[in-house]
């Protein structure tokens, strides 16, 4: 039976899911770059069943993170059959788990506090972004609040399984964004002793954890070891490039300080001053003794990556704090717990904030509706968007053959060669002759040729003739060159659809 707690917890947590399935709807997400070219690794999995020791790549050249990324979003494509949306909903389920650990840990303090942090959960800047498009490092901010709740336990009653499974997730967590996941045994080490639990170190269950989250890392390892230590060599070189020479701390410490607040001012609805009065209390309340375990994990969550970022010769950024903006919350909790035990100014000013987080959540969900349902998104990465180009191409191709060839700032189209594989074989039966970025360029999509119309196919069609050029707005001044690619062609017509404009030409 389902206590009053855990119900109002569940009915919060079904408000924001519904939210966010409604503003996602018809298309209405982000699908770039990054996104497709993951469900193009996940297709060539899943299809051809090739499977990878590796994921997506990192800033580090030759560095990739773990290939977990890729298995997770083999599950929303096998039960879909590839539709881009299932990742979506993924994302949604892990905001919802990760809202139900938040909820079960502040709720230990008070029922109420629920209602301020279930607030900022459902309708936080930066959280709705994350469960908005699917990005590898986007399950480390949703999961974290259930990592935090997992450790807490095992120092609490040290039970094995509490810590074998906070080993394991941190694991993923590596897999998923390794510029957070290297500082996971540090947080779960120091933690234990925070708490001074040394003795967890000599019990079987501390190293049987361990061992699982080296074995989450084995599939890069493997992958090393056959590459002859590429991603070793990769990050030798990176920070032999990269160590030392003109270090400087004091603006190392206001960069990373500035990473850190811009994130938090993102998960308040980005109101400065709120923001503000948040850390400027939190100072006090932090500083006192006698601080229970949830606030030491927490304060670890957050202290540790920005040591560490303080030294290490890595680009920090919003994506990769997604920990401690979970940690954040916890601690805002807390904040808020103290101030309702104080004298009757400290009450009002926990009741202000409290209902200003309310009063600002509302806020934003009710302006993302409106989004959502009067103005349209012209954001040419956005799904919808894609589709209606796509639509528009083989409406004008009427039933024959025809070439596409996209323009994208990050030069590879691998949304559209995702999304007419997908999309415009499944609604129309058919293949383009070509679609790439551009004709008679280096492969760059592994095994395009399994993904291609067979001559067969080709055969059975008449060739229109017709060349697609698919145009992103011209960002970074490159498009003009990519055009030059086609300038023997004879242009037909032009048409904006939406964001993108589209040129019809005649091979």
């Amino acid at each position: 039976m389902v206590n009053r707690t855990t119900f109002i917890i569940l009915l919060i947590l079904l408000a924001g899911a519904a939210f966010r399935l409604i503003t996602s709807s018809n298309g209405n997400f982000l699908f770039n770059m990054d996104n497709a070219r993951d469900m193009v690794g996940v297709r060539g999995m899943v299809v051809l069943h090739k499977f990878r020791l590796i994921g997506p790549t990192t800033a580090i050249e030759g560095l990739s993170n773990g290939p977990a990324w890729y298995y997770l979003l083999a599950i929303p494509f096998l039960i879909s059959g590839g539709d881009p949306y299932a990742s979506i909903i993924m994302e949604i389920i892990f905001w919802a788990a990760g809202g139900f650990f938040l909820l079960k840990l502040v709720k230990a303090w008070s029922i109420w506090l629920i209602f301020p942090i279930g607030a900022i959960w459902v309708s936080s800047n930066y959280i709705l972004l994350a469960s908005a498009y699917a990005f590898n490092p986007n399950p480390i901010i949703l999961l974290t609040p259930l990592l935090i709740y997992l450790l807490v336990k095992y120092l609490e009653n040290e039970k094995a399984i509490y810590g074998i499974s906070a080993w394991f997730l941190g694991g993923l967590f590596f897999n998923f964004e390794m510029n957070f996941g290297i500082f996971i045994p540090l947080i779960i080490l120091i933690s234990i002793i925070a708490v001074k639990k040394l003795f967890l170190l000599k019990q079987k269950s501390f190293w049987l954890g361990l061992g699982f989250f080296i074995l989450t890392l084995l599939p890069q390892i493997i992958f090393d070891l056959k590459h002859e230590f590429l991603m070793s060599r990769a990050i030798m070189r990176h920070l032999s490039e990269n160590v030392g020479g003109n270090f400087n701390f004091l603006e190392s410490f206001r960069s990373i300080s500035l990473s850190f607040f811009d994130t938090f001012l993102a998960t308040l609805m980005n109101n400065r001053l709120l923001t503000l009065i948040i850390l400027i209390l939190a100072i006090p309340a932090l500083l006192k003794k006698g601080k229970d375990q949830v606030i030491l994990v927490s304060l670890i969550f957050i202290v540790v990556p920005f040591l560490g970022y303080l030294i290490l010769p890595v680009t920090v950024n919003p994506w990769h704090l997604g920990a401690e903006m979970a940690a954040l919350l916890v601690l805002i909790a807390y904040l808020l717990k103290e101030l309702i035990k104080g004298n009757n100014f400290k009450k009002i000013i926990a009741i202000s904030l409290s209902g200003t987080f309310i009063i600002f959540a509302f806020g934003n969900i009710f302006q993302s509706v409106d989004n959502y349902m009067n103005k349209p998104n012209i954001d040419p990465s956005l799904l919808k968007n894609e589709i209606a180009a796509i639509d528009y191409v083989y409406r004008k191709a009427r039933g024959q053959n025809f070439k596409v060839y996209t323009y994208l700032p990050s030069i590879y189209d691998y949304p559209y060669q995702y999304l007419f594989w997908w999309y415009g074989q499944k609604n129309y039966g058919y293949l383009p002759i070509d679609y790439a970025y551009a004709p008679n360029k280096p492969e760059y999509i592994s095994n395009k040729i399994a993904f291609s119309a067979t001559e067969d196919q080709i055969k059975k069609r008449t060739n229109s003739g017709l060349v697609f050029l698919i145009k992103e707005p011209n960002q970074n001044y490159t498009r003009f060159g990519w055009e030059g690619d086609f300038i023997k062609l004879k242009s037909i017509s032009k048409e904006m659809i939406g964001p993108l404009e589209i040129e019809i030409m005649k091979e």
